[in-house]
C-alpha cells in the first residue's frame, strides 16, 4: 500500500490497548508544583472540564471527560539513575545526563484508565503535562516505558503546534538510531503502548537522515489512522515504492518486531 493514500481514508479511533498512560515530570525544585495553577490552566487555556474535588496539593485524582488522571507530588530525585541512563539515549536534549542528574523532585502523572482510544488519550495526556510543568520548576519529563526523557522547553514547542491533524509524535515515541560498520539502522519504542508492533530498519545502505524520516512517517501513520501492518506486506511513501514487512526476533529491542526492508 502507499503510505500517503491514507489521506482519503477515515480515521479509526478505537484500540485495545488497555494501560495506563504514565510519566514523570523532573523537577528543579522539588516543592514548587501549583495543583491549582494546573487545574486552572487545563480549564482555561485547554477548555476541559475537569473535577478537582479529591485533590491536594501533594495528591490529587482529577476527573477529565472520563478519565481518572493521578498525580502525585513526590519531592525527592527519581533514585539509582534511572534517568540518567534514558536521558544518555535522548539526542535532543545535549548536556540532557547532566542536567537530570540535578533533578531534586519529580510529580508523577498518569491516565489510569487509558485503552479506549490511545490518539486522544496521549493527546490529553500532553495537554495535563504540559499544564503541570507550566505551574511548576520542572526541567522535563520521563517516560520510563518509552525509553523518554524529553526536556520542557522542547516538549512545549511540540504541544504548541499539536493538534488531531498535527501529532507530537517525539513527545510519544522514542526513535532510536545506529551507525554500526557503515550502516545505519532505525527502531520504534513506544508503539506498544497504542497496541502496535515496533518497528525496526536493520542495517541500511540509506543515510541516517533519511531512515529517520522513514522510520517517523511509518509510525505516525499507523497512530493516527490505527493500521496493523502484517508480515508479507508491503509499504511505501508511493504507490512505486513496496517495502517488504518482515515479522522476526527484534534487533535492538526484545521480542518480534517488523522489520521494514528499506
Amino acid at each position: 500500500m502507499g503510505l500517503f493514500s491514507f489521506l482519503t481514508k477515515e480515521k479509526k479511533t478505537e484500540s485495545n490497548t488497555n494501560s495506563p498512560i504514565l510519566g514523570m515530570i523532573l523537577l528543579e525544585d522539588p516543592n514548587s508544583f501549583d495543583l491549582k495553577g494546573t487545574v486552572n490552566e487545563l480549564k482555561t487555556k485547554w477548555k476541559l472540564k475537569v473535577n478537582d474535588s479529591d485533590a491536594d496539593n501533594k495528591t490529587a485524582v482529577l476527573v477529565i471527560e472520563d478519565y481518572n488522571v493521578a498525580i502525585a507530588h513526590i519531592p525527592v530525585a527519581i533514585p539509582e539513575g534511572e534517568v540518567e541512563r534514558t536521558a544518555s539515549y535522548n539526542y535532543f536534549w545535549e548536556n540532557g545526563v547532566e542536567e537530570t542528574s540535578k533533578h531534586k523532585g519529580h510529580i508523577v502523572l498518569s491516565i489510569m484508565n487509558a485503552g479506549k482510544n490511545p490518539v486522544h488519550e496521549n493527546l490529553l495526556y500532553s495537554k495535563i503535562a504540559s499544564s503541570v510543568m507550566n505551574n511548576s520548576k520542572a526541567m522535563g519529563i520521563y517516560m520510563g516505558s518509552r525509553t523518554l526523557v524529553i526536556k520542557k522547553d522542547f516538549y512545549q514547542e511540540n504541544v504548541k503546534m499539536m493538534s488531531e491533524e498535527d501529532l507530537p509524535l517525539y513527545n510519544w515515541i522514542y526513535f532510536g538510531l545506529r551507525t554500526e560498520n557503515g550502516k545505519q539502522s532505525a527502531y520504534t519504542y513506544g508503539l506498544a503502548d497504542f497496541g502496535k508492533m515496533e518497528m525496526e530498519i536493520v542495517e541500511s545502505k540509506n543515510s541516517i537522515e533519511n531512515l529517520n524520516e522513514m522510520i517517523f512517517n511509518l509510525a505516525y501513520y499507523v497512530i493516527a489512522y490505527n493500521v496493523t501492518l502484517k508480515d508479507g506486506e508491503t509499504i511505501g511513501v508511493s504507490a512505486e515504492q513496496k517495502l517488504k514487512i518482515t515479522e522476526s526476533k527484534g534487533k535492538f529491542l526484545d521480542g518480534k518486531t517488523l522489520q521494514i526492508a528499506y
